[in-house]
């Protein structure tokens, strides 16, 4: 039987190792997108197909820290067993389907509403030709989505979530997860200035609002493809959109909000009738 005073000991050097889990992953993102943005800038002109290839390497950050920890994080496990775990759970069907037509909602009231700003068709701001879609999809299964989710929702969600609750350790994972895209802010948008700054709040808005609502999904199916295909349909329906990013994030960050808002009711009335 564990004494309380071992029990404190191992809540302590949980907590420690969580905290140590966000700052390493912190750090190495922004290392690796610094150096390897540099040498693809210096050495191959930083062409687009260049940064891709460093944005899918740096992209992997959290599960690279993820696995150098693993034994720290997981003293009691193996690998095997996490990944078993993590994709164990029976897929809900029923949530997948909404989550998607929630999200592909938000992107097409997104492109509507730049396409009312700037007066043009809705048609003419998207593209679903091969030349896009193919590229697109194999650039998107190698970058975050399977590169991110491990560590931020198959390590951090339940670790946070277990000492704050659902909802603040989703909110808390959500804004993690945002902050955590800080340095491409600065490397890899192109905005200065007053349109930084900008693209920086509706990012964070919009990033922090799907990483709320991710985290309450995961809550109710154990299942790490959840979170994955949430991940993978933000970004791939984001690449089909041929307008500007500012624009578009700007319409994410507030139909997202509405969104992770409407979840946040949605989880509370359900705890009501238990």
């Amino acid at each position: 039987m564990i004494s309380s005073m071992e029990l404190k000991k191992k809540m302590k050097k949980t907590k420690n190792y969580m905290f140590l889990y966000i700052v390493y992953t912190y750090g190495l993102f922004a290392l690796l997108l610094i150096v390897l943005g540099g040498i693809g800038t210096i050495l191959f002109n930083g062409t687009p197909l260049v940064m891709k290839w460093v944005v899918s390497i740096t992209a992997w950050t959290p599960t690279y820290v993820f696995l150098l920890m693993f034994k720290k994080l997981y003293p009691d496990s193996t690998l095997k067993e996490f990944y078993k775990n993590a994709f164990s759970k029976k897929i809900n069907i029923r949530l997948l389907a909404t989550t998607t037509l929630i999200q592909t909602i938000i992107f097409l009231l997104s492109v509507y509403m730049i396409s009312v700003q700037n007066g043009v068709s809705v048609f003419s701001l998207l593209n679903f030709s091969n030349e896009v879609i193919i590229p697109t999809l194999f650039i998107i299964l190698i970058q975050g989505p399977t590169g991110e989710e491990t560590g931020w929702r198959g390590y951090l969600q339940p670790a946070i979530e277990e000492k704050f609750g659902v909802v603040k350790g989703s909110l808390i994972v959500g804004l993690i997860w945002a902050f955590w895209h800080a340095p491409i802010w600065f490397l890899g948008t192109g905005y200065y200035g007053t349109e930084l700054l900008k693209y920086i709040i509706v990012f964070f808005i919009s990033i922090a609002s799907l990483g709320f609502i991710i985290g309450l999904c995961y809550h109710y199916c154990k299942n790490l493809f959840i979170p994955i295909w949430m991940h993978f349909v933000l970004n791939f329906l984001s690449q089909t959109c041929t307008g500007s990013q500012l624009d578009m994030v700007r319409w994410y960050a507030v139909f997202y909000l509405i969104t992770a808002i409407g979840f946040a009711l949605y989880h509370k009335l359900r705890l009501r009738k238990g």
